[in-house]
This record gives structure tokens, sequence and C-alpha cells, in this order.
């Protein structure tokens, strides 16, 4: 029996209609329907590029960003480098700072000249965050924002600083992002401490991989950073010299992703020709000295300089056997704005 087969001015008829024009609401928000569940659409946005360089600063400085960098940005490229000689290394860093670059690149004293430049990839969606730990020799920081869902991690910036007054040389530094874990990986090592002996090349390719790294290297990050001075940065952290690392990421849509990359290999190779693929948002670098620690005259990862390509990890000269690792994303042309 249907409510329109009772008489019209029944009291059951009523009695129905009453308690149907009240449920009605919330049955119909009950309804699942198979196979039709809802997909989530995750806006992609478009992406553009920026640029900023610095000719002559001395300890740190800013480049003017051309033009200003929005919140969501990733590194594509910079270069570092000395420009009287080698130098023992304190800090060195590209932080996204929105109308400006700070680059950073000294040793104890900061009174050495330098020139900089940085390459940037900005986005109209997505999430930035940033993160600042203290530790020593390799370790992994866990990123306090979300994953998003459908979203991929790029590097936005970061910068190394030893505690003032000291400086070293370098054998290894890097600054990985895995965006299954959620962490970036970090490292800035010379010698003391460490026994590279035949260990070398399993600095990348363990890193690379994502595997767990070598026994005892790992040493446990002091987390809240961001109230440490540069003047209370331990000289040690464990057996290791210590480091407060601050890293800058970003979450960009999938969906703007063409390709992931890779880019690996030695020193002799630093500047051969290299397939066009674009590199429009690192997502990680190292570089390993193999024989031992050195001073640092530049670091370059895919700069702009001077029209051409630049990798570069050396001393005064680029006799020294290294090798080195590069992770990136190109993103898809039809959406550049």
């Amino acid at each position: 029996m249907h409510i329109h087969d009772l008489p019209a001015r029944g009291p059951l008829r009523c009695t129905l209609l009453l308690v149907a024009a009240l449920f009605a609401p919330v049955l119909h928000a009950q309804v699942v329907l198979p196979g039709k569940a809802a997909k989530i659409q995750i806006p992609v946005g478009t992406w553009s590029e920026s640029s900023a360089v610095a000719n002559g600063l001395t300890g740190s400085g800013n480049g003017a960003n051309q033009p200003a960098l929005p919140q969501v940005a990733a590194l594509n490229g910079f270069l570092l480098s000395f420009g009287n000689g080698d130098h023992k290394l304190r800090q060195v860093g590209v932080l996204a700072d929105g109308r400006y670059t700070r680059f950073a690149f000294a040793d104890s004293n900061g009174d050495d000249p330098f020139r900089a430049s940085a390459g940037w990839t900005t986005f109209t969606h997505g999430t930035a965050g940033e993160v600042s730990a203290v530790g020593g020799g390799k370790f992994r920081i866990p990123l306090p924002t979300q994953k998003p869902a459908g979203h991929v991690l790029v590097l936005r910036g970061f910068e190394f600083r030893r505690a003032d007054g000291s400086d070293a040389n370098l054998r290894n530094i890097s600054v990985w992002l895995d965006s299954e874990r959620n962490v970036a990986e970090v490292s800035l090592t010379d010698d003391q401490g460490l026994d590279f002996r035949g260990l070398e090349r399993t600095l990348g390719l363990a890193a690379a991989a994502g595997a767990t790294l070598l026994p005892g290297l790992l040493e446990a990050a002091h987390m809240d950073a961001t109230r440490i001075a540069a003047r209370n940065i331990p000289q040690m952290v464990g057996k290791y010299r210590g480091y407060k690392v601050t890293v800058q990421y970003a979450w960009i849509p999938q969906g703007l992703v063409q390709q992931e990359g890779t880019l690996a290999g030695g020193g002799g190779d630093l500047d051969r020709p290299r397939v066009a693929t674009p590199v429009h948002a690192l997502q990680g670098f190292e570089f390993t000295f193999d024989n031992s620690d050195h001073h640092l005259l530049t670091l370059a990862v895919n700069a702009d300089d001077r029209g051409r390509r630049v990798f570069a990890f050396q001393d005064n000269n680029r006799d020294d056997p290294l090798h080195w690792t590069v992770n990136y994303l190109t993103l898809k042309p039809e959406l550049r704005r």
C-alpha cells in the first residue's frame, strides 16, 4: 500500500506524511550507489620560473628574485663560488624568502667574496614548509607538514651552519627529500670521526635506494632547533662535527609532473654534455669526495652559468675523484603559464 492510496483526510495518512518529511533528508544522505565512489579532484594549477643572481657577497647576502617568489616554489638549480680561491666551510645555503634569495657561503671569518645564483620554479597550488634540526654526520628529519594525497615533495631551499668561529674541510654534503617517508635526509661531513675507507660510494647509493645507511653514521638530531642561535651550535654531536640545518620544502600536485629523473656520475664527467631533459624541480642532491676531505671553491647543481648548465663540487682544481647524484622532476610544458 502507498501513501497516496489512503483517504485524503485520514489521520494515518497525515502521520505517515509527517514521518516521511522528517526523515527524508536522513535517508537521502545515507544512499550509497555501488561503484559510484566520488573521485577526489586535486587542483593542479600552473607553474612558472624565477631567478636570482648576486655578485660580490661576503659571508651571506641577498639576491633579488625576478619575479618575487610565492610561498610554493622549488629550486631548479643553484651556484655558490668563492672569488679568491677555495676555503674551509662554516656556512652554505640557498633559502627562499619572497622577494629575495638568501645566499650563504663562508668560512670561519666570513670575509671572502663569492658569487651566487639560483633558479626557481613557482607554483599556483601546493603547500610549503620548513624544518630545522641540529645533528652530526648524516641523519633524517621528519617533516612537520602532513603528506597531502596526490602530491610530491620538492626542495625549496637549504642551509647548513657549523658553530660560529669554527670551520672545516668538506667530504660529503647532501639534502634528500623522501615523499613516501615524509622526511628530509641531510649530511655535512669531513674526515673527522669518520672512517671512509671502502665506504665512500655507499653514501650516495644508499640514499638513492632509500636504504638504511651505514651503521654508526646516523646520529640522532635535536629537532627543536628553531631557537638555537649560531653561537650555541655544538662543536660535536656524538662523534661527528655538529651543525644546524634548515630545509625548506613544498608539496606540489602530482598532476604537474611529466617525469622523474636522476643524474649521477663521477668527477670526470661533471662538464660532459647531458641529455636536454629539463630540470624543473630538485628533490635532492649529494656530492662526495672519494679520496679525502677538501677545501671548497664551488658548489653547483644545474646552475645557469653564462649560458651553460653547470654541476660542480671542487676545490681549486678538478683533479679529485668524487661521485654525485641529483634527483629532479620535469614538469608538463602545457601547464606553464
